[in-house]
């Protein structure tokens, strides 16, 4: 059977590898080893050839470098998305094991701010972790989701300058147990 796409994406480093590209479209090999400081280049490669095989990113140019070809990746951002059918596919205890991956990714870049920032500059940078609950219809709910996926869209359509700053967004909505 071919592996899920969920399976693929959470990968703690595959991860790390489409939040670059999210990030920083456009990104040599080379590129992708500076910006995450600790993948080995084979594992690189390694990495990139099943996102690529899975559709998740693509090569947009080569160039000739001293005699080789120097592949640019980006990422396929229509591709991310989970379809409705792979959901209704995924046994609970898989869509545990997802959750739990997909939570361990967050801790670890949290833990990766924390531990290179002083407190004190938290609040300027826009640290932040809440958690609220909210009563709404289905109706509301799902307005309320459209809307906030639109304000979402429209910040990462954004491209980064000098004056933005990349920061991870992670939204989680847990329905209550009637």
């Amino acid at each position: 059977m071919a592996e899920k796409k969920a399976d693929i994406m959470l990968h703690p480093i595959r991860m790390r590898i489409i939040q670059e590209l999210v990030k920083s479209p456009n990104q040599t090999v080379q590129q992708l080893i500076d910006h995450l400081g600790d993948v080995p280049q084979a594992t690189m490669y390694r990495h990139l050839k099943i996102l690529s095989n899975a559709e998740l990113i693509h090569v947009v140019e080569t160039n000739k470098v001293r005699g080789t070809v120097e592949k640019v990746y980006a990422v396929l951002i229509e591709n991310l998305a989970i379809t409705d059918k792979e959901l209704e596919e995924t046994a609970p205890e898989e869509h545990l094991r997802y959750f739990m991956t997909y939570q361990a990714n967050l801790a670890k870049e949290f833990e990766r701010y924390v531990m290179s920032q002083q407190p004190a500059s938290y609040k300027e940078d826009g640290l932040g972790y809440w958690q609220t609950t909210m009563h709404l219809s289905d109706e509301e709910f799902e307005e309320f989701a459209e809307k906030l996926g639109h304000l979402i869209k429209e910040a990462v359509e954004k491209k980064p300058n000098k004056d933005r700053r990349a920061r991870t967004l992670a939204t989680i909505s847990i329905p209550e147990v009637e």
